[in-house]
């Protein structure tokens, strides 16, 4: 990887924002024809350290720099054949990143665009070399994910994620459930 193109190559994500994830998911499901929709109820990183930082290792996030004791999010995910859809509802903590985003009473506002690489260090190599930094970054213990903040450019966030096995593999199980719909 040399430039943030290079970031951009493994699309997998639509990331929505909203108020009410269960009448996103109604949306998605009635409206939209989705399959049925994974719904996690206050999911939480926050508490745990990045592994240069020190102490209790654990799923983390860093938001504007800070590290998060707290962010806790609903979220809802399905797939549309390889396209992964994602919806949060900010819920508490340090999730001003996505509650900005929020349209009060629109099912699902955009967000983000996500894509996936092999090497997060790498990635975040690239963007340190093109004068940016993270909007916020963790590791879920599945997921090691970055938010680049494009919204003056391209209008939206695009977050950058390298998948663990297990991560992987669930994705390919709503994909493959996608595809059964067919």
């Amino acid at each position: 990887m040399r430039s943030l193109s290079d970031l951009f190559r493994n699309f997998l994500q639509l990331g929505y924002v909203t108020d009410d994830v269960d009448a996103a998911v109604a949306y998605l499901q009635a409206t939209m024809g989705t399959g049925r929709c994974i719904t996690s109820y206050g999911s939480k990183l926050g508490g745990g350290r990045p592994p240069a930082a020190g102490g209790p290792r654990g799923a983390y996030v860093v938001v504007d720099g800070a590290l998060a004791d707290e962010w806790t999010i609903d979220v809802a995910l399905v797939n549309a054949g390889p396209t992964n859809l994602e919806v949060i509802r900010p819920v508490a903590g340090a999730v001003g990143l996505y509650r900005d985003a929020v349209r009060p009473g629109v099912p699902a506002a955009l967000h983000h665009v996500g894509f996936t690489v092999d090497d997060f260090d790498e990635a975040s190599a690239v963007v340190a070399a093109s004068g940016r930094t993270w909007a916020q970054y963790g590791d879920s213990g599945e997921i090691r994910f970055g938010y680049l903040d494009m919204r003056a450019e391209l209008g939206h966030y695009v977050e950058i994620m390298e998948l663990g096995q297990p991560a992987a593999r669930w994705l390919a199980q709503l994909d493959a459930a996608s595809a059964a719909r067919s």
